[in-house]
């Protein structure tokens, strides 16, 4: 990788950040280089066996030739160069696929969450976990409602923190308890009571109570 020619190197970099498989739209937007200039980097890059072309016109996607290669790329990138990609990036899939965001909020949440752009990165763990809960996968929505209230950290003290500090706490009390999880469906539930009363929230201290006795029902 140091031995490519410079501009190489940083389109290299570019596909690290978006994905082991890329849409060339997406690199492009983060690439910020001509049509043609594009083109023959990624033939350069493919000739090097850095890259594979998979698909067709109108969806051109490349994929790294080996997982340990977009690694490597990433890593030599710094903090900040990294997270502004990662940025970039969220308001690029937003653009292409404005009218299939729920398809993307797995993509969009983690970029978000590296790119530091905090409240889109909570919205769209929210989305990616809810998402996931209605296939069942209540490990995956653990996972997101964790990562939803982790972004919330960085968020200043005010009244809406503490409303979704609530209502994801309650979000993720159901993948728990699918999971057997209780102790911890009793902590979270603890937490958002606490939250709750401080708010003086009637309407949000009620659902909790409703878990707190299916809780100690199934205890």
């Amino acid at each position: 990788i140091d031995r490519l020619a410079p501009e190489d190197k940083r389109l290299l970099q570019c596909a690290a950040v978006v994905g082991k498989q890329f849409l060339v739209a997406l690199l492009a937007a983060l690439a910020e280089l001509h049509e043609e200039e594009l083109r023959n980097g990624l033939m350069r890059l493919q000739a090097a066996e850095f890259l594979d072309h998979v698909g067709a016109f109108p969806d051109v996607e490349y994929v790294f030739s080996h997982a340990l290669t977009q690694d490597v790329a990433y890593a030599t990138l710094l903090h900040e160069p990294r997270r502004s990609l990662h940025a970039k990036i969220v308001g690029a899939i937003e653009k292409l696929y404005a009218r299939r965001i729920v398809e993307q909020v797995e993509r969009l949440a983690h970029h978000a969450f590296h790119g530091e752009v905090w409240p889109k990165a909570v919205d769209y763990y929210q989305l990616a976990g809810l998402k996931a809960m209605q296939r069942a996968a209540n490990q995956e929505a653990v996972l997101c409602f964790e990562q939803a209230l982790s972004a919330l950290e960085h968020f200043p003290e005010s009244l809406h923190r503490t409303e979704q500090a609530i209502d994801l706490r309650l979000d993720l009390r159901p993948a728990l308890l699918q999971l057997g999880r209780l102790d911890e469906v009793l902590a979270v539930s603890r937490e958002a009571e606490a939250l709750a009363k401080e708010l003086g929230d009637e309407q949000r201290l009620a659902r909790v109570y409703v878990y707190l006795i299916n809780y100690h029902y199934l205890k």
